[in-house]
């Protein structure tokens, strides 16, 4: 599944507001008509949005959406997003980043520090940190094409087994009792398992998931350092 860049643009309208319309598309990305509903057709099949009369509108979570389209949305708001967290980085810290699209804003600013070693479940977020040339260890495990990261019994034994300066997270759900949860059980595994074996720990995710609850626990928000919304 492969969008071109008219089809992101619709992607990141359609995350903005719910719907789009074919009309309005046309007009604000210089397409005809026919165009964009030839579009909207392709990533109806593809399970992105359901289509209605005039245009379309959203069909799943962002969550459900593979990781490198999540990456396209609110760019703005997780860049200052990554700003905030890098309060907690310092020289020679060993951090953990779970699989997030999230916490890629985070990556291109790790080459201003001295001494930093990554350990991931993200195979989405390798290539980010070779540019940088960090040294990155990966926790082994199952791969999951639609995350792009590593889970399982591998993964979790691999985490029992380390101790990390700083652990970065996101997830899906965080409740008004601020119970944080996920809808994958692997996930949610690897993300408990990382927050009891890290020295500090930061949640970062989208208000838009406050109040919400997903069917995994993983911690309550007292368990964690700090937790920044964008």
């Amino acid at each position: 599944m492969k969008l071109n860049k008219r089809q992101e643009m619709i992607m990141e309208r359609l995350n903005e507001s719910g719907q789009v319309r074919v009309s309005k598309l046309s007009e604000e990305l210089y397409f005809s008509e026919m165009t964009i509903r030839r579009d909207l057709k392709y990533m109806e099949k593809e399970g992105l949005l359901k289509r209605v009369h005039g245009g379309a509108i959203e069909n799943v979570f962002i969550s459900q959406y593979p990781v490198n389209y999540r990456s396209n949305f609110n760019k703005e708001q997780k860049k200052i997003m990554a700003e905030q967290a890098l309060k907690y980085v310092k020289n020679d810290q060993i951090i953990f980043f779970n699989s997030s699209s999230t916490l890629a804003f985070i990556i291109p600013y790790l080459s201003n520090y001295r001494n930093i070693k990554i350990i991931t479940n993200s195979v989405y977020l390798v290539p980010l940190i070779e540019q940088l040339h960090i040294p990155c260890y990966l926790t082994g495990g199952k791969y999951d094409e639609i995350e792009k990261c590593l889970s399982g019994k591998q993964t979790e034994d691999f985490l029992r087994s380390v101790n990390p300066d700083l652990a970065l997270l996101s997830c899906e759900a965080l409740s008004d009792d601020g119970n944080v949860t996920d809808s994958d059980q692997n996930l949610a595994e690897i993300a408990k398992i990382v927050i009891k074996k890290s020295k500090f720990s930061v949640l970062l995710m989208d208000r838009s998931k406050i109040g919400t609850v997903c069917t995994y626990d993983i911690c309550n928000k007292e368990e964690l350092n700090d937790v920044i919304l964008f």
